[in-house]
């Protein structure tokens, strides 16, 4: 530790004089082995193999519980992720924020926070009303008529499914319906039908919802109004009109007037627009209001998880929320990069069924959802991630989540082997632990030590990827002990209980994170 040379300049003192203090306590300490002074002021020390072995014992008496953490203190915490629009199945880049999303709700709980998990329907914008229209183009073929299909509408084949089973539903009673009633008529039961198609995508890979938040019904509340007008109400919206764009000059640009908020008095470059100059709000108005309402719903800490596509508009959001609660740091976004599809190096590019995109389910019918969410947080949300379908299937050491998934086999392999060997289970007072003196033995109990740290700090960065590196560095520190040592030895009784109590640590810790992951721990492959 660098400790005395950091507290020399507050302290007034020689950092050799301080380190020489602080070195004092340290070895009276029972579970300090030695210490040591280096240069102008580095502590050295060394904790007794004791401290190591104690661990095995406390984390068979806590079982699951060991690393569960109360350092959250039931700080109430929103997450909103996946919120992808209704208008087509998810596509591989959700499925990382998805993944990404779980598994930093699991994780935060398991370090005391309270935490709730939300998806905003976005149900209320233009897209979606393509959407609606492209449905009633493929209604009308299905009824032979001819038609080009809307501008930008959605031609993948999971349309031609949904206007199906509007015909199956309601037969022709759509065929003359004005084209300005469709969206307003058919808008819930199209929504309503690819929500089914997510939810069933999501619960195929282990997501679940505490609340599906509606847009359109948000609109409907006159939630965003009330959020204008606690925003005007403190001097911070404004109607005005925004200088020209900078650069190149835009031919048709003309100034108007518009509702504004002073998004620059809190850090922006420029204010924003919360309506269009025809009176309608604008998506950062319609942000505004959701966000207005998880506050009032009595969350004071929002972490959003979005698409790097949506980065433009953190900053402006922040200084909205910043605006309404008085403090800096309420909103933390998470903006995920994008997720390139390979098969043995090849690139993937198209789907069937989607058009014009690879659908996350897809993958998953392919490789599985274990592999999906481990690979998914094998580098951090914020580099783009290569991930190659032919890989992620591979039975080798290559492969993260099999390498992982085969530590927890081989331990279960282990128990086997012990009940057809006759060998006793392990008795936890009276085993004798200092038996356990192999390097990789103590490098093992390194790693198990670490668990509950990694859970804290993981919890408090908001960064999942660091549980995913666990796992890994744990399974080869198992892989790496299990190729040195023979575990189970007829001649050593003392010794294979020892290393028994070891396996069953190991077992204990892997599962713990395995569970963090949203991924399984198979007992035989």
């Amino acid at each position: 530790t660098n400790a005395a040379m950091v507290l020399a300049r507050p302290a007034g003192k020689n950092p050799r004089d301080i380190a020489e203090k602080i070195a004092d306590r340290l070895r009276a300490k029972p579970q300090v082995e030695e210490v040591n002074i280096a240069g102008p002021g580095f502590i050295n020390f060394r904790l007794k193999t004791n401290r190591l072995l104690d661990q095995v014992k406390l984390i068979l008496d806590q079982g699951t519980s060991y690393g569960t953490s109360t350092a959250g203190q039931d700080e109430k915490v929103m997450v909103e992720f996946v919120s992808a629009n209704p208008t087509g199945p998810m596509h591989v880049g959700h499925g990382r924020g998805a993944v990404f999303g779980d598994v930093l709700c699991r994780l935060m709980e398991k370090a005391g926070y309270d935490i709730y998990r939300e998806y905003i329907i976005n149900d209320a914008g233009n897209q979606v009303q393509t959407f609606v229209n492209s449905v009633h183009w493929r209604y009308r073929e299905l009824f032979g008529e001819k038609a080009d299909i809307p501008t930008g509408g959605y031609p993948g084949e999971y349309v031609i499914d949904v206007a199906k089973a509007l015909k199956e539903r309601d037969g022709d009673k759509w065929l003359k319906t004005p084209q300005d009633q469709i969206f307003k008529e058919l808008r819930a039961f199209c929504v309503n039908a690819m929500m089914a198609m997510i939810k069933d995508d999501l619960k195929a890979i282990g997501i679940r919802f505490d609340n599906f938040y509606s847009e359109y019904a948000m609109h409907q509340r006159g939630q965003t109004q009330k959020a204008e007008d606690a925003l005007r109400a403190q001097g911070f919206v404004y109607e005005g009109v925004l200088e020209a764009p900078k650069g190149k000059p835009v031919e048709d640009w003309e100034p108007v007037e518009l509702t504004l908020f002073r998004a620059s008095q809190f850090g922006d470059d420029v204010d924003r627009p919360m309506r269009k100059s025809d009176g309608s709000f604008t998506y950062f108005g319609a942000d505004v209001a959701y966000h207005e309402d998880k506050l009032s719903r009595g969350f004071n800490r929002l972490i959003n998880i979005w698409g790097a596509d949506h980065a433009g508009t953190v900053k402006r959001l922040q200084a909205a929320i910043e605006a309404l609660t008085g403090r800096k740091g309420a909103l933390e976004v998470k903006l995920m990069q994008m997720v390139r599809l390979f098969r043995n190096g090849e690139p993937v590019k198209m789907s069937k069924r989607a058009g014009n995109f690879v659908t996350l389910r897809e993958v998953v019918d392919e490789v599985g959802a274990d592999a999906v969410r481990f690979w998914f947080l094998t580098r951090r949300e914020d580099s783009p991630l290569d991930f190659d379908l032919a890989k992620a299937v591979e039975k080798n050491n290559e492969n993260p989540v099999f390498y992982a998934q085969y530590a927890h086999a081989r331990m279960c392999a282990l128990y086997r082997q012990q009940k057809d060997m006759h060998i006793a289970d392990v008795t936890l007072d009276k085993v004798n632990l200092s038996l356990l003196q192999a390097p990789t033995e103590l490098a093992l109990l390194k790693v198990l030590c670490a668990w509950p740290e990694t859970v804290v700090r993981a919890a408090q960065t908001a960064e999942p990827h660091r549980i995913a590196f666990f796992v890994n560095e744990l399974a080869a520190a198992f892989h790496g002990w299990y190729n040195a040592e023979r575990c189970l030895l007829p001649e050593a009784p003392e010794l294979t209980q020892a290393r028994l109590a070891l396996v069953k640590a190991s077992q204990v810790v892997l599962r713990s994170a395995l569970d963090v992951l949203g991924v399984s721990a198979p007992e035989q492959m």
